[in-house]
């Protein structure tokens, strides 16, 4: 009807002013002030709806995420919402596996609500004898479906790798190759993703900031090199809560 009401006053302004005798003034097709006008919804930052304040993030993983999460990554995001479950060697297998002992691993920082319950979970798959994209979908797949399983509220995954050295390439001869990620295993995190739309999703691939923050080429990290990774994830996940 709106439409209708808005065609019918403009063809009277533009009859009204053929009639005159010349082209129609641009003041001409100008609708009257009290004229109704409709047009598509505004797409201002301010009309879309942010994403939802989650209650508890659970980040979980090998130790080496530990290392990082407990030297200041608290600190730059509202800790009350946040806590971890990390274990040494807990690699991608022994997750896959809804009855091995590491999903029993005590949480380090309990959020104040929804501990037991977490509404999104970061995990980080970590494993050194997996070597083609198929093995790594189906223990991501697993661990998804496990989360799914245990946690109610869960309404978002974020899929990580571990941290890359800096442009994903080794940092010396000395480095270890475990701080490169594989092509295959970015395959996995997004074929994961896109069979789980609007829960799962493919965390950025972080990068150290530089070499030096590897304890021995790594996959670990020097005291201080924990501290700026922290910061690598808390400048990301501060404006993600």
């Amino acid at each position: 009807m709106r439409r209708r009401a808005i065609w019918t006053v403009l063809v009277a302004l533009v009859s009204a002013a053929c009639s005159s005798g010349g082209d129609p003034s641009p003041d001409a097709l100008s609708p009257p002030a009290d004229a109704e006008v409709t047009g598509q919804p505004s797409e201002d930052a301010d009309d879309v709806p942010a994403r939802p304040v989650t209650t508890c993030t659970q980040v979980m993983g090998v130790s080496v995420v530990g290392e990082w999460y407990g030297a200041g990554f608290e600190d730059a995001v509202d800790d009350g919402r946040w806590q971890a479950i990390t274990k040494l060697h807990a690699y991608l297998d022994l997750w896959s596996d809804p009855a091995d002992p590491v999903w029993s691993t005590e949480v380090t920082s309990p959020c104040v609500e929804g501990s037991g319950n977490p509404d999104r979970v970061l995990f980080l798959g970590c494993n050194w004898t997996y070597t083609t994209a198929a093995e790594w979908t189906t223990a991501f797949t697993a661990v998804v479906e496990d989360l799914r399983a245990r946690y109610s509220n869960l309404r978002r995954v974020e899929l990580l790798t571990m941290l890359r050295a800096p442009g994903n390439q080794l940092c010396g001869p000395a480095s270890s190759a475990e701080t490169i990620v594989q092509p295959f295993i970015d395959e996995a995190v997004e074929a994961v993703a896109a069979a789980y739309p609007g829960l799962v999703t493919a965390a950025p691939r972080f990068e150290a900031p530089s070499c030096d923050v590897f304890l021995l080429g790594g996959p670990h990290f020097t005291p201080a090199g924990k501290a700026e990774v922290a910061k690598v994830y808390g400048d990301y996940y501060a404006n993600e809560p």
